[in-house]
């Protein structure tokens, strides 16, 4: 395994108390395999079958879903070291409900799912600590799908911006900060027009609310 990539992986929150010597084990143990997509290719086209879970290992990785009209929207974005698809892999979905998309350039380790949760033939003492940190991911990207859920439930446009801007600040335990989207990702994200969205965050920013220079904003409330 590059070493570069050995860096990405001790990030990983589904390798957390784990040795680099038995990641580079655990990786064997676990049939894993990689894989180099360019920007705009598909990863997982939605409608077909999910047994591997994600993890990305540079680039970045954006989960997307088209409505009956045409329309995209950005459900989630994945960035080194983080997983993406692990709950379909776990369900060993049939038929995929989004699709996966290269945001940029990337490089993907891929794992099947019940390599992870069936037992060891090999017996290996790491990994039980795996499965269980495979349970703690699907319980906090469950908290996370919680979270967009709450921003989609606003009411008002303004109070969904507000409602996404608050969390990402509280998440980076800043009041000025950066967010991982541009303007089109943005509404995408939050199910907006585009148009009408960057109209509401000029008042926004007139009202004293926030202020924001292309994706860094502050939150003066």
């Amino acid at each position: 395994m590059d070493k570069n990539h050995l860096r990405v992986l001790k990030k990983v929150k589904l390798f957390e108390g784990i040795s680099e010597t038995n990641i580079e084990k655990a990786l064997l143990c676990l049939g894993r395999k990689t894989a180099k997509y360019e920007k705009g290719e598909i990863i997982i086209a939605e409608g077909e079958p999910v047994k591997d879970l994600g993890i990305v290992l540079s680039g970045s990785v954006q989960i997307l879903k088209d409505d009956f009209d045409g329309a995209r929207a950005i459900i989630a974005q994945f960035y080194p070291s983080e997983l993406f698809a692990e709950a379909l892999a776990c369900a060993q979905a049939r038929k995929s409900p989004v699709t996966a998309a290269a945001a940029a350039n990337c490089e993907i380790l891929f794992i099947p799912f019940l390599r992870i949760s069936n037992v060891c033939d090999n017996v290996c003492g790491f990994h039980t600590k795996i499965t269980m940190n495979m349970m703690k991911i699907l319980a906090r990207k469950n908290m996370l799908l919680n979270n967009k859920i709450e921003h989609l439930s606003k009411r008002s446009m303004r109070e969904k911006i507000l409602s996404y801007l608050t969390e990402e600040s509280r998440k980076q335990n800043l009041k000025e900060f950066n967010i991982p989207f541009n303007r089109n990702e943005l509404a995408d994200f939050l199910s907006l027009d585009r148009s009408a969205m960057s109209r509401e965050l000029g008042k926004m920013k007139e009202d004293g609310l926030i202020d924001f220079d292309k994706n860094r904003f502050k939150l003066k409330v």
